[in-house]
């Protein structure tokens, strides 16, 4: 004798299928130099206002100084200028600073604006060939709601040479 239910899922039909999960991402979206850039947010540690800088010997042009995020000293890179813009974007305590870290490294990026999350699917992820070939700091560009974006490739920001 036979005690266990028959179930929808002992005898699928048609219209109970699986259902395929689609593959979401989250970037963070900003501004620097009146661009727009995305940043992957599994990176994201925390945005901060800017804080009190302290001077360093770093003489990269990028760098503007040195927080102290959580009794460690932290290189604040200025995003624009990192990128090659050659205007120094004026600071002041609501500027946003985007600590990113990989487990291992962190990094201070001071931004002009910290937009919104967006969550993003595949299909608008166009990953382009050529970012590859000129070690540029992008992964793709995305296509948003507020137009095309570039994705910040954060492994080549963890690269970056700094003293502290």
């Amino acid at each position: 004798m036979n005690t266990q239910k028959e179930g929808p899922l002992d005898n699928p039909t048609l219209d109970q299928t699986p259902i395929q999960m689609i593959s979401v991402q989250q970037v963070l979206q900003i501004r620097t130099q009146n661009k727009l850039y995305a940043i992957d947010l599994s990176f994201v540690e925390c945005v901060l206002p800017l804080m009190e800088l302290h001077q360093t010997s770093d003489k990269a042009p990028y760098s503007i100084g040195i927080i102290d995020y959580r009794g460690k000293n932290l290189t604040v890179i200025d995003l624009g200028l990192w990128l090659g813009f050659k205007a120094k974007q004026n600071y002041n305590l609501d500027s946003p600073i985007i600590i990113c870290g990989n487990g291992q490294t962190q990094v201070a990026l001071v931004v002009s604006e910290v937009m919104q999350v967006e969550m993003i699917k595949p299909e608008v992820i166009q990953t382009q060939d050529l970012f590859k070939e000129v070690n540029a700091p992008y992964k793709a560009s995305l296509n948003l709601s507020s137009g095309e974006v570039l994705l910040l490739d954060m492994q080549s920001f963890f690269d970056i040479p700094t003293q502290t």
